[in-house]
């Protein structure tokens, strides 16, 4: 009910002229659009982990046409009335986003982990993928049962392991032994068309391949980690590790920060992302004052309402949660 007054509100804004109004207001401001993994229609299978991370090739599609019909899309930050789109960890689904993108003659920034590359999944994705498709039944899985039986309660379930993990000393690869002896993750029941595209990292070459069609490779930590939950010494260590690919891996100095949300980025991370190579960082939500390390991502991909789309690209959406939030 919240959100379809919402929506409601949306509808009148866009019928009135209002959004118009925001798009005009907010014309010397920048969009940077985030994204996760583009899939083959037919590829679409509703599982919980496709409806966080996922979208559908023809979704993409449509909201790629919407903002090249706004702003301008580009790879330079600081440009004004435009939008730069992003897409992060690096799995094999960025060819199927490349196949949009050129179509329209986009370019966009390709955030890798380093050890996702010719590899994967990255752990995170191991255990999500792995609640996704294991056969329906009961777990026991670090100690507590989980019965998986549809795909609210494997969500619930992949939701409080992960939990478990940032309370309990950041031990992901316990869990993931654990999950591999129930039943390895190569025997789960998923196609081999949807593993190669959605759970295997891009290869050199293919990344030499977006490379020369224009789009940006950036930075995205070594295994993705949460890098608030990481000790001094291995924050600085991922830091270096990445910088050191500038130029190398990498053909820009932007960096993404892993999950990317202000609960896992500390301000030792962003010290670090500082003092290291990188020029400017993204987070993975917004951010009210910006800084060249902390620069504010916008989400869309969830957005099937052309209304809603507009909203938060004209920033009539943020507008009006910030008036929501200053009236509590």
């Amino acid at each position: 009910m919240y959100s379809r007054r919402f929506l409601i509100i949306y509808i009148l804004a866009y019928f009135s002229g209002v959004i118009w109004l925001f798009y005009r207001l907010n014309r010397n401001r920048q969009r940077i659009l985030v994204f996760h993994h583009i899939i083959p229609d037919h590829l679409i299978n509703y599982s919980f982990e496709q409806q966080i991370v996922c979208s559908s090739k023809s979704h993409f599609e449509r909201l790629i046409d919407i903002v090249n019909k706004r702003l301008e899309v580009t790879t330079q930050l600081g440009k004004a009335n435009s939008a730069i789109i992003t897409f992060d960890d690096g799995y094999r689904a960025a060819l199927t986003a490349d196949t949009i993108l050129s179509k329209y003659g986009n370019n966009a920034y390709f955030f890798l982990p380093l050890s996702n590359i010719d590899s994967g999944p990255l752990w995170n994705d191991k255990i999500m993928g792995w609640i996704a498709y294991v056969s329906s039944g009961e777990y026991i899985i670090a100690g507590q049962s989980y019965y998986l039986n549809s795909q609210s309660s494997r969500q619930k379930a992949y939701k409080a392991i992960i939990d478990s993990i940032h309370t309990n000393d950041y031990n992901y690869s316990s869990i993931i032994e654990q999950l591999e002896l129930i039943c390895p993750f190569d025997n789960l029941n998923i196609s081999e068309e949807y593993k190669n595209i959605r759970f295997r990292g891009l290869t050199q070459d293919e990344i030499m391949q977006i490379k020369r069609k224009g789009h940006k490779i950036g930075g995205h930590s070594i295994n993705h980690d949460v890098l608030s939950l990481l000790q001094a010494e291995k924050l600085k260590h991922d830091f270096q590790q990445c910088s050191a690919q500038i130029n190398k891996l990498y053909n820009c100095s932007l960096y993404a920060y892993p999950y990317g949300h202000k609960r896992d980025v500390s301000i030792e991370c962003v010290k670090e992302c500082g003092a290291s190579g990188f020029s400017a960082a993204v987070m993975n939500e917004y951010v009210p004052y910006e800084t060249p390390y902390t620069l504010s991502r916008m989400k869309i991909s969830h957005y099937t309402s052309i209304y809603e789309i507009d909203a938060e690209l004209s920033g009539f959406k943020q507008w009006l949660r910030n008036i929501l939030r200053w009236k509590k």
